[in-house]
């Protein structure tokens, strides 16, 4: 039954999204414009970065979009694209690049505007359009945040866990696993929960994926170097996949698709979670808008440009071999770091998969507080912390349909997000214009 589910949900995700991508990118396109150009001139005034106000967005930003779906969903892309019948899977990184360029000048809008109107997505949404769809919009970002990204966290452990096991000979049953990979992080993510001190809670957010992007870009350089040889090879495949590309419903490039819905997926562009990290500082529209578009470039660079470069590696010198399951896909992943950087690649890998899954999920209760800030914070933490572990156990026990469910969750709130911010840059933010007029009177 959940098999058919998962199906049925795959197969409806794969007709929306090329009929989507369009709207999304016009919608976007028009929406940036039209703040970038006009209402950043007319409602804001010039800002400049202060580093006191950069800590706490980016932090919680970064930490929430770098989790093991950096690489893990990346992956999945890339074996997804190999399978269509696409022999040069290096063409995506350059699709998704692209739809990058459209996107991230989404990110800064999304914040601009949410700073402008002083509000959360759920509230904007809930003013320009309607209180129901902005609950739905509260209730579809919790399940993505918590169950899909929440899962594909830990999955990954789980499945870093298992390779690493394999190593020393020994393989643990699900129980196993269960109960001393899963639970024991969970433990963790209640304990820094639990103690509902706000500084513990961003510190641990700064230092884990402070050192989780620091090591892999690290890493990563020290692979290139390595492989500096393979470079023209792989900017070969790139061109010869963008020249000869294939073609998926509606006769949209597949590469471009699966690459947009990466974008969407790891750097979280147009679904509001930029716009509630920067509630987190007093910084100003434009200074936020800046600081949200530090996470958004370090993120694409790591998931797109890094994780298909070492992939295609790895395809052309026979470790890798796609399409395969998620674990195998993991696997051959980081035998492919091994092979180049030895054991220092391995460790490195292991230790920003289980970093950046942590923050990641530490970063969906930030984002479940902001949407519903009005409940009580102990009602907040038991719905939280019951979510984590029903997605927990859902990872382990193999029901994927929930994961199966992310690129329709992404299609849902990047829609109606972009539609309302859309709204307030046609026909809204003069009001906001003449309410910080006066402000600024009032002041001087």
């Amino acid at each position: 039954m959940l098999h058919q589910l998962e199906a049925v949900i795959t197969k409806i995700s794969d007709m929306i999204w090329p009929v989507f991508l369009p709207f999304i990118l016009i919608t976007g396109a028009m929406m940036s414009i039209r703040t970038i150009f006009m209402i950043q001139k007319k409602a804001t005034t010039p800002a400049k970065l202060q580093i006191k106000n950069v800590i706490g967005p980016a932090s919680i930003s970064l930490g929430a979009m770098i989790g093991t779906g950096a690489i893990i969903g990346v992956l999945g892309a890339l074996s997804k694209l190999a399978a269509s019948g696409e022999r040069n899977i290096e063409a995506m990184a350059i699709w998704a690049l692209i739809g990058a360029c459209i996107m991230v000048p989404v990110s800064y809008a999304e914040t601009l505007n949410s700073k402008i109107m002083g509000k959360t997505p759920k509230e904007y949404i809930s003013s320009l359009i309607s209180p129901k769809l902005g609950l739905l919009y509260a209730v579809c970002f919790v399940a993505l945040a918590v169950f899909g990204f929440g899962g594909f966290q830990f999955s990954g452990i789980d499945s870093v866990s298992a390779i690493v096991f394999d190593k020393f000979g020994m393989e643990l049953s699900l129980v196993q696993r269960y109960m001393f990979i899963v639970v024991p992080v969970i433990a963790v993510v209640a304990a820094l929960v639990l103690s509902k001190k706000h500084e513990l809670f961003m510190g641990a957010m700064t230092y884990m994926i402070g050192t989780a992007v620091a090591g892999y870009f690290i890493f990563f350089t020290m692979f290139v170097i390595k492989t500096s040889g393979y470079i023209p090879t792989y900017v070969e495949g790139i061109i010869q996949g963008m020249t000869n590309p294939v073609n998926g419903f509606a006769g949209i490039v597949l590469g471009f698709v699966l690459g947009m819905q990466k974008i969407i997926q790891t750097a979280e562009t147009g679904l509001g979670a930029l716009a509630m990290a920067a509630q987190e500082s007093d910084s100003k529209p434009r200074e936020a808008a800046m600081i949200s578009l530090i996470p958004t470039v370090v993120t694409v660079v790591v998931s797109i440009v890094v994780t298909s470069y070492i992939a295609s590696y790895g395809l052309n010198n026979g470790i890798i071999e796609f399409p395969a399951d998620a674990v195998t896909r993991l696997s051959q992943y980081f035998a492919t770091a091994e092979a180049v950087t030895g054991t220092f690649g391995l460790v490195v890998l292991c230790v920003f998969t289980v970093l950046s899954a942590l923050t990641t999920i530490l970063g969906s209760y930030y984002y479940m507080t902001k949407l519903f800030k009005q409940n009580p914070i102990n009602k907040n933490i038991a719905i939280y912390l019951a979510l984590i572990i029903a997605a927990g156990t859902l990872a382990v026990f193999g029901a994927n349909v929930v994961f199966e469910a992310v690129d329709l969750l992404l299609f849902v709130l990047s829609g109606i997000n972009v539609t309302a911010l859309l709204i307030f840059s046609l026909k809204k933010w003069q009001e906001h214009k003449l309410e910080n007029s006066l402000e600024d009177k009032k002041v001087s």
